[in-house]
């Protein structure tokens, strides 16, 4: 609603019997205030749209877990607030919905549709779409876009939206990125599977939105950051940006996603360990081979593919950030079974040249990766991290480590997260006795795009990977000239 004088967008009346709870500390940064995140899932098969929206519908009247349908408001001093209705009803519905019909038209036959993803035939990494070519798909009059589309509306935080085809059903979740991050997207999931089965005496019940665990964290350290001496001062931050303003303003950027097949990171993943174990010093009985994930190798791979336009020998100093999620960290603060619907996640930073990471084996960047979750992923290094957010007291943004002359590399691992596991079978239209999960799942976020932000989506049924984010124009194409002559 707008004012007749001022021109100025007002926020509804509150409701008196709203509930109301501030949103948490490390909620409302910068960064998560301002993004809308949309997941993506493709179904092959039919669903029933409203067995979806019922039954997410239930899952988010239950106690616990309401306040994923507050209404979003700010209060006389500015501060963001959770406004959580007392019930539901179709006109404040606990979650936004909205249905598009195409049941008289083939996936392959729609505009946007035709162009979702499938994995490589040949068994090697490649770019396989543009998932911006999706955005019909996501976008719609009733879908938000940013945070004045929650704070001026009467618009739950949550919303579903649905694509129906006639071979085929395309789902989407949206939400801003404040009210939650992906491991508290996978208890929802969890929570919807189980309404749809009809076992909701099992849904766990959350924390409540006012017992937020994460009040007193980052108040007392006890010890400084491992990477203290690296944090980048606020003008050092600014520099970096000016430095950086072609690439992250300018430069035209492309959206790309890229499968990574699972025969083909494993013999990544092996050939690393194996030169890890080629380094075993002579008669030393008690030397162990550091252990690399998957993701270790993944966000290792396509780091040295991203930096692979500067010169061999060059200095520049690289930021390999990580999200990294707290919640096994901070597991004494966290109940058992009762998950935290908020965002508990900061990011780790390995930091070394250029030069380290194009001419050193795959096999370095990936240890150095680790040893950054074990230095880093400690209950006092948390704390210590989240110590350096509570410095900026208005922005809360996280704290930027390197230098102001690095080039940032950014990754978001959604893996343990699980979004390849839902499994919507019992929303078929035609009953089915085997599960039913994603054939495609993209997660895209605006109304900003990072440059050099890269989003690990998850492992498939098949155990590929998919990944997907914005570089500057020219820079994906260089990446898919290099998968193609590696040789491993």
């Amino acid at each position: 609603m707008f004012s007749f004088f001022s021109g100025q967008p007002q926020a509804p009346q509150r409701v008196p019997t709203d509930v109301v709870v501030p949103v948490g500390f490390f909620d409302d940064t910068i960064i998560f205030r301002t993004f809308v995140l949309y997941t993506l899932f493709v179904f092959d098969d039919v669903l029933d749209p409203e067995r979806l929206r019922s039954s997410l519908e239930r899952v988010v009247s239950r106690p616990g877990w309401k306040k994923l349908g507050a209404r979003l408001r700010k209060n006389d001093r500015g501060e963001l607030e959770h406004h959580i209705p007392a019930s539901f009803s179709p006109d404040r519905p606990a979650v936004g919905f909205d249905h598009v019909n195409h049941s008289d038209l083939a996936v392959k036959d729609h505009p946007a549709a035709s162009h979702i993803p499938r994995p490589p035939r040949d068994g090697r990494p490649a770019l396989v779409g543009d998932p911006d070519k999706l955005s019909d798909l996501i976008y719609g009059p009733e879908v938000p876009t940013k945070l004045d589309d929650y704070i001026y509306t009467d618009r739950p935080q949550l919303g579903l939206r649905i694509v129906s085809f006639k071979n085929s059903t395309v789902v989407v979740l949206h939400w801003i990125h404040l009210a939650f991050d992906a491991t508290a997207k996978r208890a929802l999931l969890d929570a919807w599977m189980l309404a749809l089965q009809g076992r909701e005496d099992e849904i766990p019940e959350p924390l409540g939105p006012d017992e937020y665990i994460l009040e007193n964290v980052g108040k007392n350290p006890t010890e400084p950051h491992v990477l203290a001496q690296h944090h980048v001062s606020k003008p050092g931050l600014v520099w970096w940006a000016l430095q950086n303003s072609y690439n992250l303003i300018i430069r035209k950027k492309e959206h790309r996603m890229l499968c990574m097949p699972a025969e083909y990171l494993e013999k990544l993943r092996v050939k690393a360990v194996a030169e890890l174990a080629a380094q075993a010093p002579p008669d030393n009985e008690k030397w162990e081979v550091p252990f690399l994930s998957e993701g270790d190798v993944l966000v290792a791979w396509v780091s040295r593919l991203a930096i692979s336009n500067l010169p061999a020998n060059s200095e520049r100093p690289i930021a390999v950030q990580q999200a990294y999620q707290w919640r096994p960290i901070l597991k004494d603060l966290i109940p058992e079974n009762r998950p935290f619907l908020s965002n508990c996640v900061g990011f780790l930073v390995t930091l070394m040249p250029a030069k380290d990471v194009l001419q050193k084996p795959l096999s370095y960047l990936a240890s150095q990766i680790r040893r950054s979750i074990k230095e880093q992923g400690s209950r006092e290094q948390v704390e210590a991290y989240t110590s350096l957010i509570r410095l900026d007291p208005a922005n809360r943004a996280p704290p930027f480590f390197g230098s102001s002359s690095m080039q940032l590399l950014m990754f978001s691992n959604w893996q343990k997260a699980n979004m390849y596991g839902t499994d919507l079978s019992a929303a078929a239209v035609t009953p089915r006795s085997t599960p039913l999960t994603p054939s495609y799942v993209q997660s895209v976020q605006g109304p900003y795009s990072f440059s050099d932000g890269i989003i690990i989506v998850g492992k498939d049924a098949e155990g590929n990977y998919w990944l997907s984010g914005h570089r500057g124009q020219g820079l994906w194409e260089m990446m898919e000239k290099k998968m193609q002559e590696e040789v491993i």
